[in-house]
Formats: structure tokens, C-alpha cells, sequence
């Protein structure tokens, strides 16, 4: 194959999956510069603000994108414009209450009253965001994502950039939090560039803004049940293990991060504006489309969980002491979780393409009876790795629902799903045997990294 045809710069899976590993790069590099120049403590603080961030984030989530991307009156003034208000509303809101929470915030949640300055400044980020166009939004239902992930990697080349100079000079952790505004100024002037001719304005109209709250009505209690699960195994380990085993799982975590957030990049960016367009051009074989013409789509968001997957414990005996051994069964079992995510998401997409805005609850729901059954239940009775696996199975009620609402639907094909679970097991044994054999041929002191 030519390489042209390989490297594909318009092509949306190819800019998301580029771009992303591109800002890895660049916050990695970053980071490995800042923490020879900071002090701990300043990563600590910015991690308590973006916290604090997401949690209010979650709380007063709308999500107008869904909504823009779907429906097929979105790019109708009325409807952008009402859009834009709602989510510039929301984000004055959202900057009101850390305004003026930040001094409680900072005194009875965190004990540290030096917090409450930084917490304030970091309100901005709302307001910054809330002026951003609807152009993004616009784009993706266009399907061209790459615009936004190009974008992302330019803002995240110059607000690193910003962290790295600034902090030299200054030797304090302010560096990190005027980049992180930094970085969002920089997408929000951004969305000004693209299809100036949709630039927005305040208008609230009725009936728009009962459409759009209508289909963006689960996304609220949903984000809720989110910021709950993210937080669930964290609450539960300090109960339940010690800080040695915390460590090990922290670390795993981490590995899984970015695969996980890629998977969910590429299904919000690429394929579910696809299923929205597909459903709006021809509902009759829309379902078709879905499965045929995404099968790149689908291999990109499986290889990497299942290739990870196997070779899970080499990966954590070449890059760490044995004393993170077991870091590398907890890391397979996040690969099994990040395997059912990429096996859910698409399936998601599809239906909330075709109206099923609930499932964006239901599934939420399903996965957390999901978690808090199977993670305790495999903790009274197998221990520690039957609490890793049952959070990571957590994943497979909301995937059993949707595929089962899909064949309710009759839009379930099959042979298409038992093709992507055997490529999946393809390639994890593939990896799994692989690994295997270099473990036994080189003694792994020989090669650690």
C-alpha cells in the first residue's frame, strides 16, 4: 500500500489518532522538563484545581454537541445560536459557583486556604470556554474532526511551550494554571477561524431550546453517575487495601489512561458523527453503512486494548522494578476493560444516531450496578484480582444492553460483532504468546528499559 495512501492528513481517524499521539509526545516531554524545574507540590495543587474543575464540569454538563451533530435542524441559525447561549450560560454558571465556593472549597475540603486564589483564577476556564463558537460542534457533524484535532495539537504545542519558559523563570506552579487557560483561549479563538458565517449570538429560542434540552436531558444525571464511577474504586481501595497495592493500581491506571480516552476520542470524533450523517442521509440502511463502512474505525479502537493486553506483563517487567510486578496482571485486566469500552462505544453511537438518547443513562446505569456488584462480589471471593477484574467487567452490562436494544431495533448484525471479538482474541493471543517466548528466551534483567 502507498504511503500517501497510509498518511492521509484530511482523513479524520488518521488526524485523531496522529494528533493524539502527537500531544502525548509533547506533554510528556513537557513534563519531564517542568518536574526538574518544580517542586512536587505544584503538580499536587494542579491537580486538586483540575479536580475541582471537573467536578463542577460534570455537575452542570449539557453537551450541545450531541445534539448539533445529529439533529438535522442543527445548522439552522435559530438552533446554533440557542446552543451557544445555553452553553454560555451554562459556563457563567458554572464560573459563579467556584468563584465564590473557592474559599470553602479551599478551607473545609482541602484544609489549605493558599487554594482559594488559585481556585478563582481557575473559574476563567468556564467563561473562556463558554465564548467558544459552535464551529467545533459544526465540524465534527461535517465530518471534519481533523480541524479540531489539529487544532488541539497547536494549542497544546504553544500552551506547554507557555509552562515550560514561564516556569523557568518563575519557579512556582503559576506556570501550569495560566497554561491551562492559556490552552483553552487558544481553542476558543480558534473555533473563530472555521465557518465565520456561523459565528453566534445571543438568542434564546423556545422551541430550539426545548429540543436541544430535550435530547441532551440524560446527559446531566449520566456525567453524575461518571464522576461517581471515577471515584468508586479509588473510595473502596482505601477501605479495603493497603497503599503498597494502591500504588500498583495507580500506575496501571495510568498506562490505561490514554488508550481508554483514545477510544473514546475516535468514537466521539470520528464515528459517531458518521452514524448521525449516515442516519440523517438514509435511515433505511443506516445500520449497514455502520458496519461496512468503519471496519478501519473498528480495528483501530480494538488493536491496541488487545495487543497491550498481551503483553501486559512484559510491558511492566521491561519499564519497571519487580517490585511493580503486579502491575502487569492489574494492567490486563484494565486492557480487558478497555477491549469492552471499544466494544461499547461504537455500539453507543450507533444507537444514540438513531434517537436512542437514553441509552447515554441507561448504559451509565447498567455499568455501575456493573461495577459495584461484580468488584465486590469478586473481592469476597477471590481478593484483590477479583476486585481489579470486576471493576474491569464493569463494562460488559452497559455493552450486553446495547447490543441487545440493537437487535430489538433489528440493526444488530451478527457476524460483524463475532468478527470483531475474534480479532480481538487474535491479536491478545497473538501478543500473550509473543511475549511469552521473549520472557523465556531473555532473562528480563538483560532487558529492562
Amino acid at each position: 500500500m502507498a504511503l500517501p495512501k497510509l498518511i492521509n492528513l484530511k482523513g479524520d481517524l488518521f488526524a485523531t489518532v496522529a494528533s493524539f499521539g502527537t500531544q502525548a509526545i509533547i506533554k510528556l516531554g513537557s513534563s519531564l522538563i517542568l518536574t526538574r524545574i518544580l517542586r512536587p507540590e505544584a503538580y499536587g495543587i494542579i491537580t486538586i484545581l483540575m479536580s475541582v474543575a471537573f467536578v463542577v464540569e460534570m455537575i452542570g454538563d449539557i453537551n450541545v454537541t450531541l445534539f448539533i451533530i445529529r439533529d438535522k435542524n442543527a445548522e439552522e441559525p435559530n438552533y446554533l445560536n440557542t446552543a451557544w447561549t445555553l452553553q454560555l450560560g451554562r459556563a457563567l454558571l458554572n464560573a459563579i459557583v467556584l468563584f465564590f465556593c473557592a474559599p470553602l472549597i479551599a478551607k473545609y475540603v482541602y484544609h489549605s486556604p493558599e487554594l482559594a486564589l488559585p481556585l478563582r483564577f481557575i473559574s476563567i476556564w468556564f467563561l473562556v470556554a463558554g465564548v467558544q463558537s459552535m464551529s467545533f460542534s459544526v465540524a465534527i457533524r461535517r465530518k471534519r474532526s481533523r480541524i479540531i484535532m489539529y487544532s488541539e495539537w497547536g494549542a497544546t504545542f504553544f500552551s506547554s511551550s507557555f509552562a515550560v519558559i514561564y516556569c523557568y523563570y518563575s519557579r512556582d506552579y503559576w506556570g501550569l494554571i495560566y497554561a491551562t487557560v492559556l490552552n483553552r483561549a487558544a481553542l476558543t479563538v480558534a473555533t473563530y477561524f472555521y465557518y465565520p458565517e456561523l459565528r453566534p449570538k445571543l438568542q434564546l429560542d423556545t422551541a430550539a431550546a426545548r429540543e436541544i434540552l430535550n435530547f441532551t436531558k440524560y446527559t446531566m444525571p449520566s456525567s453524575l453517575i461518571t464522576l461517581a464511577l471515577s471515584q468508586f474504586d479509588k473510595i473502596a481501595f482505601l477501605r479495603l487495601f493497603d497503599l503498597n497495592r494502591l500504588g500498583t493500581y495507580g500506575l496501571a491506571t495510568n498506562i490505561a489512561a490514554p488508550i481508554e480516552s483514545l477510544i473514546s476520542k475516535i468514537s466521539q470524533m470520528v464515528l459517531y458523527p458518521r452514524c448521525a450523517h449516515d442516519f440523517r442521509s438514509d435511515p433505511d440502511v443506516y445500520w449497514i453503512k455502520y458496519y461496512t463502512n468503519n471496519i478501519k474505525v473498528f480495528i483501530s479502537i480494538l488493536i491496541v486494548p488487545a495487543a497491550i493486553g498481551g503483553v501486559a506483563r512484559l510491558l511492566i517487567a521491561l519499564l519497571y522494578d519487580p517490585r511493580y510486578a503486579l502491575a502487569g496482571p492489574i494492567l490486563q485486566a484494565f486492557m480487558l476493560r478497555s477491549t469492552l469500552l471499544a466494544l461499547a462505544s461504537p455500539a453507543e453511537d450507533l444507537l444514540i444516531a438513531s434517537g436512542e438518547t437514553q441509552v447515554i443513562l441507561v448504559g451509565n446505569v447498567f455499568r455501575a450496578i456493573g461495577m459495584l456488584a461484580a468488584s465486590l462480589t469478586g473481592y469476597y471471593f477471590f481478593g484483590f484480582m477479583g476486585f481489579v477484574y470486576g471493576v474491569a467487567l464493569s463494562g460488559l452490562p452497559p455493552l450486553l444492553y446495547y447490543l441487545w436494544l440493537q437487535h430489538r431495533k433489528r440493526i444488530l448484525i451478527v457476524k460483524f460483532e463475532m468478527y470483531k471479538v475474534a480479532f480481538v482474541f487474535g491479536i491478545a493471543l497473538a501478543a500473550y504468546i509473543g511475549s511469552s517466548v521473549l520472557l523465556s528466551i531473555w532473562p528480563i534483567a538483560r532487558i529492562r528499559i
